[in-house]
């Protein structure tokens, strides 16, 4: 599942995407993590717990205070639906129905906080990646406000910087909750979170969900509730030309009968809808194939709470009218650099928060809130008949974090001015220096290559790579899960499983892969925590800084943007449009652009001649500048 986890790095994906507006690829784009504010779903095995007694486990690091458990009338409503079909690579195909809500009840002190502007408030599905498959999205006219709202690929959440977690249910017999719990009304959380509902809120739809599903004769389920909240403002040319605002909910179900698996969803938190959407994913269970690999993760692997407090949320109170001030003076910094700068694409200003609550019928229960607050702008140079574009952004979860509208104006400005008067070159074999913002790219790809649904369906272009180099020898590769305030960091991933720190790469060898539960039951292997994609992928730097990568390459390109999608994940042949600036004697000459370069990542993963220290956190994939030892450059 881990729908609600995946919003926030959805959102960091729309900053970077509006900030490269004219066609620049995202780099970072988390080939791991889902990112749509649905709600996860996992397995069980029949009979696992049939004659099970598990008794009301402790609330742990239980930070809420008394009016979270308060029950507020709804004021007003809005609203809208959208459809979607899910697809997850992992778990195999499966069909899905939704069950919409026809309105997004508010609370008056809900409506209150609206700072009086103009909203449309959306309920919004969203289907993003899972294990490196790219799945399909929804449009809605929230295009850029879709912040980060975390899934895994490790942006879940924390509440109120407290875990809240369950380990063990109310009397569960024969698959069953005997809780009644049921809320009458909604739960409403303090005046000072962002959120609406609260976690005893979204764990009382869970028990309730789960409930329903085993009185149904599953033989286990899972259920997922989420809810998400941001704002984006976005000025151009000093004036305001978006101001968004997003509220999302959504809750999941998935249940099995043995091999068999049916998922539901819904954003309607009432009764009757809970009960629908657990009758569809029961009707769509007993009508799909049997699927043996299906079922919930190992329950010897499952977190144990109290989970750490890795520092994932830190909300940020920011008005309308202080975001207009933000990306105003992000953008009249970058404008007032140089007179070439003549026109704009606007700066954006976007926060977002998330959290999520997570069960299943092995035991495990808990959830956790988690925030992404981001800066960017873009803007347009010319001379003469040239023009040129560049952007710089800013993302952290923490606001006090960001880089100041002023740095990331001027670094926009920067970095379009140098551009200005480039060059086309003829076609050669040189070294090629990825810029660091897009060598975590690189890593990407391999994420995607060693992940389980590439690995099991064949269409990897490493294949049986645990314990081969694939490196060059001085590279290492490590995955930090618990990385504090970390983009990626989870507790533990999309189906419970306790995430831990390990080696990916050491010394050029690969000596792990990235697997779910189920195409680790499809490879005969044990899920490494990743259900939802990676976290915090660091990379050890070697070779020195940025200006000695320069100085080692001697002559080459410096890439700092790419275009297209030229990455064929079979084979590893690379072939991608870029910009960047010729260097000769170790130092940058002049700018270039309408280049190709071109190789085959297995070469290029071997022919890694350094890695920066010049890291820029942005991501999951955390590393500075890669040195390639020969590609490709075609040109002219």
């Amino acid at each position: 599942m881990g729908y609600g986890r995946d919003s926030l790095q959805k959102g960091r994906q729309g900053v970077e995407q509006r900030a490269k507006m004219a066609g620049g690829l995202v780099q970072d784009a988390l080939p791991l993590s889902r990112q749509h504010l649905l709600a996860q779903m996992l397995t069980i095995h029949r009979g696992v717990i049939a004659r099970k007694q598990i008794h009301q486990g402790n609330i742990l690091h239980h930070a809420f205070a008394p009016s979270l458990g308060a029950v507020h009338g709804c004021g007003g409503s809005m609203g809208m639906t959208i459809q979607a079909i899910q697809i997850f690579p992992d778990r195999g195909r499966v069909h899905v129905a939704h069950e919409f809500a026809d309105v997004l009840k508010l609370t008056s002190q809900s409506a209150m906080g609206m700072n009086g502007f103009g909203v449309q408030n959306g309920l919004k599905q969203r289907i993003g990646q899972v294990e490196g498959a790219q799945l399909g999205g929804l449009q809605s006219h929230q295009c850029f406000s879709q912040g980060l709202q975390g899934f895994h690929v490790a942006f879940a959440l924390g509440f109120a910087e407290q875990f809240f977690g369950v380990h063990g249910f109310p009397e569960f017999h024969q698959c069953c909750y005997d809780t009644g719990i049921i809320c009458k009304g909604i739960s409403i959380v303090s005046d000072h979170s962002p959120f609406h509902y609260s976690q005893e809120y979204f764990q009382s739809l869970v028990q309730t969900a789960l409930q329903q599903a085993c009185q149904a004769g599953a033989s286990a389920a899972e259920v997922e509730v989420s809810e998400g909240v941001g704002l984006g403002v976005t000025v151009r040319l000093g004036e305001v030309e978006t101001i968004e605002y997003n509220r999302d909910k959504d809750l999941g179900v998935t249940v099995y009968f043995g091999p068999q698996r049916g998922q539901a969803s819904t954003s309607d938190f009432s009764a009757a809808a809970l009960r629908s959407t657990v009758d569809k994913a029961v009707a769509i269970a007993r009508h799909t194939a049997l699927d043996p690999f299906a079922g919930l993760a190992d329950p010897a692997l499952l977190a144990q709470a109290p989970w750490p407090d890795l520092g994932l949320f830190r909300p940020w109170d920011l008005s309308v009218e202080q975001g207009i001030d933000w990306a105003r003076r992000c953008e009249s910094a970058a404008l007032a650099q140089d007179r070439r700068l003549n026109n704009s694409e606007g700066a954006t200003v976007h926060t977002q928060n998330s959290h999520f609550f997570y069960g299943n019928t092995l035991g495990f229960m808990g959830g956790y809130a988690g925030s992404s607050h981001n800066l960017s702008c873009a803007v347009i140079a010319g001379k003469d008949q040239d023009m040129q574009r560049d952007y710089w952004y800013s993302t952290s979860r923490h606001p006090d974090q960001l880089e100041s509208p002023e740095q990331v104006g001027r670094q926009a400005a920067e970095r379009t001015l140098r551009r200005l008067e480039a060059r086309r070159l003829s076609t050669r074999q040189v070294p090629v220096l990825f810029e660091a913002s897009l060598a975590s790219g690189l890593i990407g790809h391999f994420v995607g290559a060693v992940s389980g649904g590439s690995l099991y369906r064949g269409t990897s272009f490493l294949p049986d790579s645990l314990g081969q180099r694939v490196f060059d020898e001085r590279f290492s590769l490590r995955e930090e899960p618990h990385l504090p305030g970390g983009l990626a960091s989870a507790p533990f991933d999309d189906e419970g499983v306790a995430t831990h720190p390990r080696l990916v790469v050491n010394n050029g060898v690969v000596e792990g892969y990235f697997l779910g539960s189920y195409s680790a039951r499809k490879l005969g292997m044990r899920s490494t925590a990743n259900a939802g994609g990676s976290h915090n992928l660091i990379a050890t730097p070697f070779g020195g800084g940025f200006e000695d990568l320069l100085r080692q390459m001697d002559r080459g390109v410096l890439v700092t943007e790419l275009l297209g999608h030229g990455v064929n994940g079979v084979t590893g042949d690379y072939s991608r449009g870029a910009a960047g600036f010729w260097v000769e004697h170790g130092q940058i000459q002049y700018p270039v652009h309408e280049i190709t370069i071109a190789g085959n990542l297995k070469e290029m993963f071997r022919a890694i001649q350094g890695v920066g220290t010049d890291v820029r956190v942005r991501g999951s994939k955390i590393c500075g500048s890669i040195l390639v030892g020969e590609m490709t450059v075609a040109g002219e």
